[in-house]
């Protein structure tokens, strides 16, 4: 599976790049999040609930990020497990100055087992940028949101 995508955000970048690093905003903006821990130097672990046609359930995740060059680079790797399968995958996304606002490019690749996989690859991928494209809409809401309180 690979995902890649843009999205531009009304907050600086460094302002976006500490949102990114933040659980209690990754909780608040990840579609179906229940939980992020931070448990390590960059390194997150956490639930999310993904309500799929034939595999829904609960998900154990544990995302690291790497390669990070702050405020305008990072890596991310990680996986996703539960009872319908697991996915495994790397991305990696850029920040970059846009007026008063940043534009955020990400690129990323993943392996989808067990049960997960009989899902038609191409619905998966339209599936993780909706997520992905849901998050970050929710992420720039709320930046919006801050900026003004």
């Amino acid at each position: 599976m690979h995902v890649h995508g843009t999205h531009r955000f009304e907050a600086p970048r460094d302002v976006v790049f500490g949102a990114i690093r933040d659980p209690r905003t990754l909780i608040a903006v990840i579609p179906g999040c229940e939980d992020v821990q931070l448990v390590g130097d960059d390194r997150y672990e956490g639930r999310i609930m993904l309500r799929l046609p034939g595999a829904t359930g609960r998900y154990t995740t544990d995302v690291e990020l790497v390669d990070v060059r702050e405020p305008e680079h990072a890596g991310l790797r990680g996986s996703v497990e539960g009872t319908m399968g697991s996915i495994k995958g790397d991305a990696q996304f850029d920040l970059a100055t846009a007026g008063e606002g940043t534009v955020l490019n990400y690129d990323g690749t993943a392996v989808i087992q067990g049960p997960l996989a009989r899902l038609d690859s191409r619905f998966a991928e339209k599936l993780a940028e909706s997520l992905i494209s849901q998050g970050l809409k929710a992420l720039d809401a709320r930046l919006v949101a801050e900026a003004v309180a």
